[in-house]
């Protein structure tokens, strides 16, 4: 769920660090070099800007904190993701020669927390699963796969984890019968006569040292506007 907070970028990228420091080092620059470190500098100091959707989630997060309610995700998509994990990840199993089971650990680190899918502690990589609704829905390249709000997820499952490898995959397990909506053709929804290649379909992310720098970043501002949305809920009206 913390995805809106890494939209847009912000801050200088490891190759822009690198072009500064080398601009820095120089005894002479040229006016053009000059000009490019200071706006190199402009960018590396200027306060990190959240966006909307990152200052709308949260506001969510205190509002439930100041409010004293549990907004939870509860849909038919989520109920089937719930239902089927087991199954999924016993495809991934069969299909990979593996032998994965769900992870018990809770990570945490600064003001991240949660529980990732799977831990390899073999390849050292988070391994996260998504259960497609149905069959025009699951992604059939790995392209279809790629989501920013997932990919996020998983970076920072492996950012709390100390890893660096991140695997998202989808994998397409039958819909239980009594979610499959009477309005949807039951094909849609039984995958079991499939061959297994055919219903895993995965994308693979790496936590690079800019990915940190720029969690750290938003982190930071995320607390700071927290702390300033908070302050003016509690004395609202006072």
């Amino acid at each position: 769920m913390c995805s809106p907070l890494f939209l847009g970028e912000d801050g200088l990228t490891q190759k822009q660090e690198e072009e500064l420091m080398s601009l820095i080092s120089k005894d002479k620059r040229t006016a053009l070099q000059e000009i490019k470190k200071q706006e190199l500098i402009a960018k590396r100091d200027a306060d990190q800007e959240l966006s909307k959707g990152a200052k709308s989630y949260i506001e969510s997060v205190v509002d439930e904190y100041v409010y004293q309610y549990r907004d939870s995700i509860n849909n038919k998509y989520t109920k089937k993701g719930n239902d089927v994990e087991d199954q999924a990840i016993e495809i991934l199993n069969t299909l990979f020669f593996t032998d994965y089971k769900k992870s018990e650990t809770y990570l945490q680190k600064g003001h991240f927390h949660g529980h990732p899918d799977i831990e390899d502690n073999d390849e050292q990589m988070i391994l996260d699963t998504k259960s497609s609704w149905n069959k025009k829905t699951f992604p059939k390249k790995p392209s279809d796969c790629e989501k920013a709000e997932y990919e996020w997820q998983g970076k920072l499952y492996c950012y709390m984890k100390g890893w660096s490898k991140f695997r998202l995959a989808y994998v397409l397990v039958s819909t239980p019968e009594e979610l499959v909506p009477e309005y949807e053709d039951e094909t849609l929804h039984y995958v079991d006569n499939l061959p297994l290649n055919l219903r895993v379909t995965y994308v693979d992310y790496e936590l690079t040292s800019d990915d940190i720098s720029k969690i750290e970043r938003r982190e930071k501002a995320a607390v700071k506007y927290a702390e300033e949305y908070y302050n003016f809920l509690i004395n609202k009206n006072k």
